[in-house]
């Protein structure tokens, strides 16, 4: 049994929404890769593991802002978080989608898999823990081990939160206000934009755009060294139409969630 893609494929979506599928596969390409290498090489041709999310926050370079430094510095040692997360997205006037996430998220133990566990509308949607995930489809229980796991189905993570932020950083306006510290950019920049529909929905089709504009807002707490809050708008015009998509995500409960289990309910 395979997950169906939907507009917010790579987060979850595809579990809360469109249920299941016999035709369409659950996404691969996720920021936060396995460091396993792709399988698409030819037997000539050299293999390279990707790197990590936090390979790659651990080999970034310092840069001139001490605030964001820090928040990278941090990030090496927060190993489970709340993130609430709302997303919305419309297409050619289409009609609009929209999820809303309660997610609960620990890092694995000595390189092994992240677990998960996930509420929408209240209800618990999924759970991930060990390599084992299960989701419910509104009737059962269903166990999507062999197609999915956390970081396939949960995307917006803390640590492509940070690294978003030091990837646009040069594009940012920052204001600082005691011990709150706010990132900013309101204009036209592709990159923005292609970052932050990464970070919020790989899978916000591949449109080629004429106008865009973006509006972005990231909160720091400079005393925790932490990412609070993601506040993304954009809106524009691609070869067919008219696009939206809006994401904000709150982080909070750094290092204080307990350890996840999958319930025996789940299971049976």
């Amino acid at each position: 049994m395979k997950v169906s893609k939907y507009l917010f494929a790579t987060l979850t979506v595809s579990v809360i929404l469109a249920g299941c599928s016999d035709t369409d596969e659950v996404e691969d390409d996720i920021n936060e890769t396995s460091g396993e290498a792709s399988e698409t090489s030819g037997p000539d041709e050299e293999v390279v593991p990707t790197q990590t999310v936090q390979e790659k926050l651990s080999n970034m370079e310092e840069t001139d802002d001490e605030t964001l430094d820090a928040v990278i510095g941090q990030s090496h040692d927060i190993e489970s978080y709340q993130a609430l997360l709302n997303l919305e997205g419309q297409i050619d006037d289409a009609r609009p989608e929209a999820l809303d996430a309660d997610v609960r998220f620990r890092e694995g133990e000595e390189d092994g898999p992240p677990s998960l566990h996930l509420k929408s509308g209240g209800e618990d949607r999924t759970f991930s823990k060990d390599g084992e995930t299960f989701y419910y489809n509104g009737t059962d229980w269903v166990n999507i081990s062999d197609s999915a796991g956390a970081l396939s189905l949960y995307q917006v993570t803390y640590n492509n939160a940070v690294l978003s932020l030091a990837d646009i950083r040069d594009q940012l306006e920052k204001e600082e206000d005691g011990n709150t510290v706010v990132y900013s950019y309101d204009g036209e920049n592709e990159k923005v934009f292609e970052t932050f529909k990464q970070l919020f929905t790989e899978n916000f089709s591949n449109i080629t755009l004429s106008e865009i504009d973006n509006s972005l807002e990231i909160e720091v707490d400079s005393a925790e060294n932490t990412i609070k809050e993601i506040d993304y708008e954009a809106e524009g015009e691609t070869e067919t139409g008219p696009f939206e998509l809006t994401g904000d995500v709150e982080f909070k409960s750094f290092n204080s969630i307990d350890n996840i289990e999958i319930p025996e309910k789940v299971r049976n």
